[in-house]
């Protein structure tokens, strides 16, 4: 509209400014007609004096013209120089027109009127015989006349272009809304799409181009949403179905155990063993993980419709924080670890955030299993930040940690540090807290700890606690 409006603008004033000088050309030719009727007239009377007598009577008919049009005359008859109205032959046109006139060149033309300046024009024409130059006669035409009558028909001329402009400038506007309508509505249901992942229906408007494009657009979201979830449906019933045949093969290796004599043959079995538990883990881990981005998708599809807390609840996080506490103190303690819980015994025990239970309980407990894991016989701290809109929960360990290049990928799926890969794990330990913070408004920062080892932190929306709201 900005592109159109000044287009529209620059055409009034082009069509404005051609009008006007077509309106002041008009003018000024109707008032040059009038005037060189009168000047011929002069001519005429002034081409006859012959006697002090004519020279009255022409003194007189002057006088009475300028009196009637206010425009100067100066005419010069019979060697006399007769004067009326505001003419003066010291001017420096009307001494240029005066020479010009005995030159026998006559000046009649009016330049076009401009309403905006105050001015008048000279029109003079010589009279004699075939010989020489007798006399001549200049007069001053007054345009004020003129000037207002250009300047109303100008006024009229702005104000009807403007008019037209307006009016084009409403149906621009209705065509561009017209046209842009359907691409606001494809830009707001692809950017809903990309939030929630569920296709929004698209009403057809607009131009036959544009109705298309909004049936591609919602067949291509409808597409890509059915893939996203069978997509999320195989992975999570291809880890469930395969917990079933590896369940078989741990039971059968056990009954095989049992029936081998020598120790030789159960030590190879253990490998076997060793294998089955890591492939468990595995499909624990990617469960766990297609659960943790189902319940993403649920809070931003929830979020997409409309500001939903379903399934949300205020926790108290140093209750949380004491539980896991205590529930991992003994791993803790077979792995060299010290935990310490910071805050348990001050006013912040009172936090609370906006969270479901059971996800914050599996991001603290996720976390802590990584920091027990792979930062043993270290000092390992569990503390809690807060401000008044959020809460940052923090577990940081005084272990290898990782550079940053690491901390950049340390969310990815099934991505682990080159120092870590003799431990035991599947890379999905950070992608799964991520994912459940985010499906509770929140984010997993992990940083350097400024002692030593990695500090990882989860920001949830804070929520009033129990003393706020009895304030309330």
């Amino acid at each position: 509209m900005g592109v159109l409006g000044s287009s529209l603008l620059v055409i009034v004033v082009l069509v404005s400014t051609v009008l006007m000088q077509g309106v002041s050309r008009d003018v000024a030719a109707e008032i040059l007609s009038n005037r060189l009727s009168a000047l011929n007239r002069f001519v005429q009377l002034a081409s006859h004096v012959a006697s002090d007598d004519d020279l009255e009577m022409l003194q007189i008919e002057m006088d009475t013209y300028s009196g009637l049009y206010d425009e100067g005359l100066l005419i010069i008859a019979d060697g006399h120089q007769l004067v009326s109205g505001n003419i003066s032959a010291q001017d420096p046109d009307v001494a240029d027109t005066l020479r010009a006139a005995a030159l026998n060149l006559e000046r009649t033309d009016i330049p076009a009127v401009n309403p905006f300046l105050d001015s008048g024009a000279l029109i003079a024409r010589p009279f004699g015989n075939t010989g020489q130059v007798l006399g001549s006669v200049t007069m001053k035409v007054n345009l004020e006349p003129a000037r207002m009558k250009v300047l109303q028909a100008s006024s009229m001329v702005i104000l009807a272009t403007l008019t037209v402009g307006a009016v084009f400038l409403l149906l621009a506007n209705r065509l561009a809304t017209w046209v842009l309508r359907p691409l606001h509505r494809l830009d707001d249901s692809v950017q809903l799409l990309t939030q929630t992942q569920r296709p929004i229906p698209l009403v057809e408007q607009g131009p036959p181009e544009l109705r298309a494009l909004s049936r591609s657009v919602s067949s291509m979201a409808h597409t890509m949403a059915t893939s996203l979830q069978q997509q999320q449906e195989l992975i999570a019933e291809t880890s469930h179905q395969l917990r079933n045949p590896v369940a078989a093969l741990r039971l059968r290796v056990d009954l095989l155990k049992m029936r081998l004599p020598d120790r030789a043959s159960a030590e190879g079995l253990r490998s076997v063993e060793n294998e089955l538990a890591r492939v468990e883990m595995l499909l624990d881990g990617v469960l766990r993980l297609a659960s943790a981005e189902h319940r993403l998708t649920e809070q931003n599809s929830e979020e997409g419709v409309a500001d939903s807390s379903a399934g949300k609840e205020s926790i108290n996080v140093l209750q949380v924080l004491a539980e896991e506490f205590e529930r991992q103190s003994a791993t803790a303690q077979a792995a060299g670890n010290t935990l310490i819980l910071e805050g348990a015994a001050e006013s912040t025990q009172d936090v609370s955030v906006w969270c479901n239970l059971f996800d914050l309980q599996q991001m603290v407990a996720e976390l802590l299993e990584n920091a027990i894991k792979y930062a043993p016989a270290t000092q390992i701290t569990l503390s809690v930040k807060s401000s008044p809109t959020m809460v940052e929960v923090m577990i940081c360990d005084q272990g290898p940690g990782m550079n940053k290049t690491e901390i950049g990928r340390a969310g990815e799926r099934f991505w682990r540090a080159e120092s870590v890969r003799g431990t035991a794990g599947t890379g999905l330990g950070l992608a799964i807290v991520d994912r459940l913070a985010r499906a509770n408004s929140g984010q997993l920062l992990v940083t350097a700890n400024p002692q030593a080892g990695l500090a990882s932190i989860i920001r949830l929306p804070r929520a009033p606690s129990l003393t706020e709201k009895s304030d309330d």
